[in-house]
């Protein structure tokens, strides 16, 4: 029977007859040992086939990392001995982000480690030996195929390009190769030391297990012998049949105990090994820790070294005299770097720093030249569309303007004292001339503008408006203001009228939306710090229209339509927010702004927006609810009031806005502390809408052909009103307004006051203080007990025949002069059918009023006239004479024409001329009954008579 392999017993067809032969003499003694030797041999046979265990090392994520790295670079080593560009790419890619995670890493080492850099730069020499190589081969003809030369020309521009960020160390690798080479020698020495430790390692566990294979080889020959016939000899062995026989005979169990305990011995960790690798590990850190404090040690030195050189490479380019022109040449080429690739702006301010100071020495034109040059370095870093330049930048920018205004002023007076014209040479366009006054005046005028604009960017693009970072922000306006006055004075000084104008715009555009009371606290604060000098230009004008006025009439000198437009809208805001609704409307009706900001800009439609709004505002704070309705329905009905005035974005459900127009919508919103309360604006046109609405609703229930709509919001919310079945108390300000005019419909003035009592709009409705505002709401009551009192006379009046006006000055808590003046102003607009008696202290009603019959009968009356008269109108249109429409002018033709005896106008037997063409007058107009209705009830008459006995009730 054949052995099986798995127990070691590989048969062979070799093997003798004497081994049977031999297997036949013992087969008894075989037999008794034969299964210990079996267990042995298992144990034994297991123990050399398990793999030896080795010590487990602990290793760091960036131990790890750093493997991967020098493997990588190894892999892209051996692609370039055979020419792989196309893999070379992702060769030098992946040591790059494999570098890139190790970024924390490499900025503690002081840089990449040595072999990176000698890779990149072995990399570098085999990429431009091969590109020299492949030019010499294209003189001969020979060419590359298409993909090999576009991986090739990838791989180049790659490594050149990403090459430029190690330029310092690729450089210092180039000068001081010793010192990475023997780094790398170091490290292979210790890999070397490594390796033969391994390998005497790995030799003496080689003799070891050729030892246990032996005694395994004897075990298995005994088991063989000791075994059936048919067993084989180890197959491990390669002994004769007498050396087998000879080990069977030899081998015992003392031996197998031996064999084991000899290869256990080598996973024995004795003390003396112990020692030995802490040595070597305690080796190996100090190393790595010398080699990482010489690497800072030597960038320190190195980096100091390249700013000694550059500080003696600037020594030496420094000039200890400079002409003009070198000056310029000099600057201008300084100048020259910015925008370009590794721009330090840093450096660039040092070096034109000390240009100043040669600058200094010649004229102040050259002066101005550099600081415009450092200005316009700052201005570069002002960001997108939609990000502000940073506020200590602008700090900085700021300070550099303000250093260029009297460096200005003396070239001014130094080229009015040369007896040059200073206007003449404003208006040539001299290029070459880069240091003259007039060009240095333009820039500092376009600095100006810069810097408020990115004020103001970053006051409209601020992210938190109730944060610090807005007021922070905010508090900078004054100093722009100081700006634009010092500005504004001396262009008023010289008398120039182009950036006079712009100047003026600017200052005015910063004014006009604040009150007086807080532009005079502004004033009071710079004043704190100014100069003695100039503490008189900072005292703010007790009428301030004059200064608006004086601004916009330098805004008007320029000619320039658009500024003209917002000088005007400036002005007119500024008077509405001061109480003077009349002339504020006389401005925009002078103007025709109406039409004219149909056909604007978008900003100055928003401004008009913004006027119209604060002239609402300033007529319901006058008690001119009429005109104020009429200015803040423009701005309310449509339910835009933020998209109109620019403070907010608009959304809307059924309208999907592309990116373009959100972005441009953005661009257009106002600062938060240029805004109109909302709230305020919505709630004078509520309130001003109920005081007209709610009357007129009264009356047209008693005159259906009156059917003028003064407000529709305000009638649809009222509907909405009443649809509810249950009404709980107000929420909101509109919600407020509708259960007041809710109250007035039924003359409730009580109610309907106390319903508006605490609303935010007391508080807020004057910008001078909140004191006003108890003032408007005493105003506000008396116009509500006036409408009230309408309101109960239009409603009632049907049911009463007469009023006592002592009872209604009662009921409306009003004097009774005011209710006798309320109600004979209806009478005379014959809005109440009604009459004082004798005594002027009862109201008698005429009760004339017609039943719906009847009033149906006078609307068809009306409607029956009007059509003839069209129809007058048409026949008049198509004869080109005067037909029946105007009897004044059918008269006139008819008097003195006739050449008959006709005698008399319009006689039909008169022989005149004009006999047969024009019959007789017409006939008067008739009454069409109720003459003692209401005269608005009717057309073609006035009643004749009004009294008790004039009429009978319906």
């Amino acid at each position: 029977m054949a052995g099986n392999k798995f127990w070691g017993a590989a048969s062979s067809s070799s093997e003798s007859d004497s081994e049977s032969s031999s297997d036949e003499e013992k087969p008894q003694v075989v037999a008794a040992a034969a299964p210990r030797k079996q267990m042995a041999r298992w144990a034994e046979e297991s123990s050399s086939e398990e793999e030896v265990e080795q010590r487990r090392v602990v290793r760091s994520h960036t131990d790890k990392r750093y493997e991967q790295l020098l493997d990588r670079i190894k892999v892209m080593k051996n692609h370039m001995k055979i020419d792989d560009f196309a893999t070379m790419i992702v060769d030098y890619e992946a040591i790059l982000k494999m570098l890139d995670k190790l970024k924390n890493v490499v900025e503690t080492d002081g840089g990449p480690p040595n072999q990176f850099i000698k890779a990149i730069h072995e990399l570098e020499e085999y990429v431009e030996k091969m590109h020299a190589e492949i030019q010499e081969k294209k003189q001969q003809g020979e060419k590359l195929s298409e993909n090999k030369a576009k991986a090739f020309n990838t791989l180049r521009a790659k490594v050149r390009k990403n090459n430029r960020n190690f330029q310092e160390d690729l450089n210092r690798l180039k000068e001081n190769p010793e010192e990475f080479q023997s780094e790398a020698e170091s490290e292979a020495e210790e890999a070397d030391s490594d390796s033969d430790s391994e390998a005497s390692e790995g030799g003496s566990s080689s003799s070891s297990s050729s030892s246990s294979s032996s005694g395994s080889g004897s075990d298995s020959d005994s088991d063989s012998s000791s075994g059936t016939g048919d067993s084989d000899s180890d197959s491990d062995s390669d002994s004769d049949e007498s050396d087998s026989d000879d080990s069977e005979s030899t081998a015992s169990d003392g031996d197998t105990d031996a064999v084991r305990e000899k290869k256990m011995l080598r996973f024995l960790i004795t003390p003396e090994k112990l020692a030995q690798r802490n040595q070597k590990e305690k080796a190996k850190q100090e190393e790595a820790s010398k080699s990482k404090e010489r690497k800072p040690k030597a960038r320190k030195e190195q980096d100091t070294d390249k700013k000694k050189e550059v500080g003696k490479k600037s020594k030496e380019d420094e000039k200890d005299e400079y002409t003009p022109e070198e000056l310029v040449k000099k600057v201008t080429e300084i100048a020259g770097q910015r925008g370009r690739r590794g721009f330090d702006r840093k450096a660039y301010m040092e070096k034109l720093q000390q240009m100043m100071v040669h600058a200094q020495k010649q004229s102040i034109g050259a002066q101005l030249y550099i600081l415009a040059s450092m200005i316009s370095a700052d201005f570069d870093s002002t960001g997108s569309a939609f990000a502000a330049m940073r506020i200590d930048l602008w700090n900085e920018a700021l300070g550099k303007v303000n250093t260029m205004l009297p460096l200005l002023k003396e070239s001014y007076q130094e080229q009015k004292d040369n007896g040059e014209d200073v206007k003449a040479s404003a208006g040539d366009d001299d290029d070459d001339n880069v240091t003259g006054y007039a060009r240095m005046q333009e820039l500092y005028v376009a600095f100006v503008e810069k810097l408020d604009d990115e004020l103001y960017k970053a006051l409209q693009f601020a992210t938190d408006v109730y944060g610090d970072d807005y007021n922070k922000i905010l508090s900078n306006s004054s100093k722009c203001l100081v700006l634009l006055k010092h500005t504004f004075l001396f262009l008023e000084e010289t008398k120039q009228t182009q950036p006079l104008g712009a100047i003026s715009g600017r200052l005015l555009e910063s004014l006009y939306y604040k009150h007086d009371s807080l532009n005079s606290r502004v004033y009071e604060a710079i004043a704190s710090n100014a100069p003695e000098e100039e503490k008189p230009h900072w005292v703010w004008p007790k009428d301030s229209k004059s200064l608006m006025g004086k601004l916009s009439h330098y805004v008007w000198a320029t000619g320039n339509d658009r500024l003209r437009r917002r000088a005007c809208l400036c002005q007119a805001y500024h008077l509405a927010l001061h109480d003077c609704f009349q002339p504020a409307r006389d401005l925009l009706h002078l103007g025709n702004f109406q039409e004219a900001a149909l056909e604007a800009d978008v900003h100055t439609q928003i401004l008009y927006n913004r006027v119209i709004a604060q002239m609402g505002l300033c007529a319901f704070r006058l008690g001119k609810i009429q005109e104020a309705h009429n200015c803040l329905v423009d701005v309310s009905q449509y339910q835009k009031v933020k998209e109109l005035l620019a403070q907010g974005l608009s959304f809307d459900r059924n309208k999907e806005r592309t990116p373009e127009q959100e972005r441009a919508e953005r661009m257009r919103q106002l600062p938060y502390h240029m805004h109109i309360n909302i709230e305020v604006l919505d709630s004078a046109h509520h309130i001003s809408a109920m005081l007209l609405e709610v009357p007129n609703m009264a009356m047209q229930a008693i005159d259906p052909n009156k059917t003028r709509v003064i407000s529709r919001a305000l009638r649809k919310s009222l509907e909405n009103y009443e649809k509810q079945l249950f009404t709980g108390p107000p929420e909101n300000a509109k919600e407020s307004v509708v259960c007041s005019a809710k109250a007035l419909q039924r003359g409730d003035w009580a109610n309907s006051c106390a319903a508006l009592e605490e609303l935010k709009l007391w508080d807020h409705i004057d910008a001078g203080g909140t004191a006003k505002g108890a003032q408007i709401k005493e105003m506000i009551k008396e116009k509500i007990k006036t409408e009230a009192l309408r309101t109960f006379l239009f409603s009632y009046a049907s049911i009463y025949d007469a009023f006592q006006l002592e009872q209604l000055s009662g009921m409306f808590d009003l004097p009774e002069k005011t209710c006798h003046s309320i109600v004979s102003k209806m009478m005379i607009k014959e809005e109440l059918t009604a009459f004082w008696d004798e005594s002027s202290k009862y109201v008698l009603v005429q009760h004339t009023e017609p039943s719906h019959l009847q009033r149906l009968t006078l609307a068809l009356a009306d409607r029956g006239a009007q059509a003839v008269e069209n129809n007058e109108r048409l026949l008049d249109q198509k004869s080109g004479g005067f037909a029946f429409k105007d009897k004044s002018q059918r008269d006139a033709m008819q008097a003195g024409k006739g050449k008959g005896d006709g005698k008399g106008k319009g006689d039909p037997k008169g022989k005149g001329k004009s006999r047969g063409k024009i019959g007789g007058g017409m006939n008067p107009p008739r009454m069409r009954g109720w003459e003692n209705a209401r005269a608005s009830a009717f057309r073609g008459g006035v009643s004749q008579q009004r009294g008790w006995a004039s009429g009978s009730r319906p």
